[in-house]
């Protein structure tokens, strides 16, 4: 007799299964007790959370950046030197300035308005003195504000120089403010209102597309909570330590929250297919988290080992990122093996029928089909692969470095116009420091006065800052102005200065600053991120081995890691595009997402083959399977960080394009190379001698 509808089991060839058609999802016993201890459990995960959340109301922005400064280094060395010897370098400069710019005299009514500016702002708290400085055209009269560097009062400070400007400055004259200080602030400000921004509207995209997907919202909330759950709790245990917010662990939360996407998608499709199995909801709930813990638990370990490679720094901010993200996706991996079964039983105890027959119907299409084209065109994609790795290789030994904090700005940004404005009156408005230690070949006037001209001949130099200075300890102090340039050009020219000195005897010079420390710590950090990326690989080969057991496993899965980075990174050196902070850490960041679709799939692979299937088999299985959670996961992430293209900062448009772009390198290499090496091309096929003698015998 002909199995009924109720009974008839799940097809091998297209994954159908009707067994949950007419199957009441509170028929299964204990009902009650699972409702219990899933109210429990998200109970006490709620209170937790409130407290954490409460915790991150008192958070405080490192508004002056510290935590982007090196420690550790000769650059941090010679700074405390100079402040030790010369006090703080945290000048702000005022420029007035006649219209049109560059015409027109000042008067000597301007000239005593902006002497008495001068007075007032050197009678405000946190001003630490203020001089005349020079300016080499006509109409314009320029000060430079020293300010302490107590922690925090920075923006205080700015707020009240600009106030006292404007109140008894020349009416007449237009005023620019710049320099060093102001430009922290500013980014500080400008990260801090571009997180609340992005944020949220990467959310409200997730949001939608999950529910485009799944058009229950029950779902959707059960793929979101465990993620916001996870960044609450990380929030608030980075405000209980103390930690600041900075340009760079403003990225935390979006990075979690879709870590914590990718992995809810694979749990919710795991408990999609038991329901289509035919088993109640508590039971699916629980099995599909059952069933997918181990790869949940691999893909968890090693996304913070990818995030771990970001604490192969000297800069505090991108070491506290790598920590606190690892932690994150530690975090909230144990958050959602506790909450996702609750949430499931909860809110989405009923899915439309419906949507789980067309759902396994086309999966079961994509799998036979998605195989059968690898098995003819296998040969084309390997070649077509090589090629793109080949080129992508070739340019990226070709891959500069280069980072202008100011360039995160819009161009319109009041700040970059005004900075402009200083720099065309004096030159630039950043200043250097080269300090002579006492007792060196080079601390006597004659020998000061031969490096301040070779300095001032260099390309991105403006000229003298002020006269030479000389502290108590005999130290001398030459201070120039920079032009505006990346930091790619200013490193170039502080190394040239200590070369230049040692060719005198100099040996012990340092070129220091504020400035300084900012470019070559740009460069630290951007090369320090490819080299933590090429460790994290390192080891993550080893994880793949050990986790798989197996040699060919591990290489498979560095394929669709190493690849995306490769392309981004060839494609950006062939469009002639340095690396800056935000692009160089897409390969660590990312690398903790795109791995945990490829850990899925080889997981699937393995017991396909363990099972007894075929290459061509295991593949449209894992197809049937895994395929939709894996393209799912990576639209609705290249979907999110699209988002990123909103703001206003460039470095977070940068980093939305290119993460969307290694996301989708990512999913096309996943779907494409990994099943094409596993699988033979229909040349290599060799029939089967039963299939052929069936083949004759019709």
């Amino acid at each position: 007799m002909a199995p009924t509808r109720e009974e008839r089991p799940c097809s091998p060839r297209h994954g159908k299964c009707f067994g949950a058609m007419r199957m009441q999802p509170h028929s299964a016993p204990g009902h009650r007790q699972h409702r219990s201890r899933a109210w429990v459990t998200l109970l006490a995960v709620a209170w937790l959370t409130g407290l954490f959340f409460w915790a991150q109301l008192d958070q405080k922005v490192d508004v002056e950046n510290r935590s982007l400064k090196s420690v550790g280094t000769a650059e941090e060395e010679a700074h405390a030197r100079r402040v030790r010897g010369f006090g703080e370098d945290a000048t702000v400069v005022l420029l007035f300035e006649t219209l049109p710019a560059g015409t027109g005299t000042v008067s000597a009514s301007e000239v005593a308005r902006v002497a008495a500016v001068r007075q007032k702002i050197a009678e405000l708290p946190g001003v630490a003195s203020t001089r005349e400085v020079r300016v080499h055209r006509e109409g314009a009269l320029a000060l430079a504000v020293t300010l302490y560097s107590s922690r925090g009062t920075w923006p205080e400070t700015i707020t009240k120089v600009r106030a006292a400007a404007m109140e008894h400055g020349p009416p007449s004259m237009r005023l620019a403010m710049s320099g060093q200080p102001v430009g922290e602030v500013t980014i500080a400000s400008e990260v801090q209102r571009e997180q609340r921004r992005v944020v949220p509207l990467i959310a409200g995209g997730l949001v939608l597309a999950l529910f485009l997907f799944y058009r229950h919202a029950g779902l959707v909330a059960a793929i979101l909570l465990p993620a916001g759950i996870g960044i609450v709790w990380t929030g608030g245990i980075c405000a209980i330590l103390g930690r600041e917010l900075d340009p760079v662990s403003v990225m935390l939360n979006p990075v979690l929250l879709t870590v914590g996407v990718a992995s809810g998608v694979h749990y919710i499709e795991g408990y999609l297919d038991e329901l289509t199995a035919g088993r109640p909801t508590w039971i699916a709930a629980h099995r599909s988290m059952a069933n997918l813990l181990k790869p949940a638990m691999l893909a968890a370990l090693t996304t913070v080992v990818g995030f771990l490679s970001l604490a192969i720094n000297r800069i505090p901010a991108i070491i506290d990122f790598g920590i606190f993200a690892a932690f994150g996706v530690g975090l909230t991996f144990v958050i959602a093996a506790l909450t996702t079964p609750a949430l499931l039983g909860l809110l989405a105890p009923r899915v439309n029928p419906r949507f789980l027959e067309r759902r396994g119907s086309f999966a079961g299409e994509l799998g036979q089909r998605a195989a059968d084209a690898l098995a003819r065109h296998g040969g084309t994609v390997r070649v077509a692969a090589w090629a793109v790795a080949l080129m992508g290789a070739i340019a990226w030994t070709r891959i500069g470095v280069d980072n202008d904090p100011i360039r995160l700005l819009p161009e319109d940004h009041p700040f970059r116009v005004e900075t402009s404005q200083i720099s065309a009156a004096l030159g630039g408005s950043e200043t250097f420091d080269v300090l002579v230690p006492s007792g060196g070949p080079l601390a006597s006037p004659p020998q000061l006065a031969l490096l301040a001209a070779q300095t001032c001949a260099l390309p991105v130099v403006a000229g003298p800052a002020g006269p030479a200075m000389r502290a108590e300890n005999g130290d001398w102090l030459l201070r120039f102005v920079l032009s505006p340039s990346g930091s790619r050009d200013r490193e170039a020219t502080f190394a040239e200065i200590e070369r230049r000195a040692r060719s005198l005897g100099g040996d012990d010079l340092s070129v220091t600053g504020t400035s300084v420390r900012v470019a070559r710590d740009s460069g630290t950090l951007v090369r320090g991120q490819l080299s933590g990326a090429g460790a994290s690989m390192l080891v993550l080969f080893l994880i793949f081995w050990i986790a798989f057991r197996s040699l060919r496993y591990a290489w498979l899965a560095m394929v669709p890691n190493v690849f995306p980075c490769i392309v981004v990174y060839g494609g950006m050196a062939m469009l002639g595009r340095p690396l800056s902070v935000s692009t160089a850490m897409i390969s660590s960041v990312l690398l903790g997402l795109i791995v945990d679709d490829t850990i899925h799939l080889l997981h699937r692979l393995r017991e396909a083959r363990e099972a007894g299937q075929s290459p061509l088999e295991a593949v449209e299985s894992v197809f049937r399977n895994s395929g939709r959670a894996i393209v799912i996961t990576s639209l609705v992430l290249a979907g999110g960080f699209a988002l990123s293209m909103t703001g206003r900062l460039t470095s977070t448009v940068e980093f939305g394009v290119l993460a969307s772009i290694t996301v989708i390198t990512a999913l096309l290499s996943d779907l494409l190379l990994i099943p094409v090496l596993m699988v033979p091309t229909r040349d290599e096929i060799v029939p089967d001698p039963v299939d052929e003698a069936e083949a004759v015998h019709a």
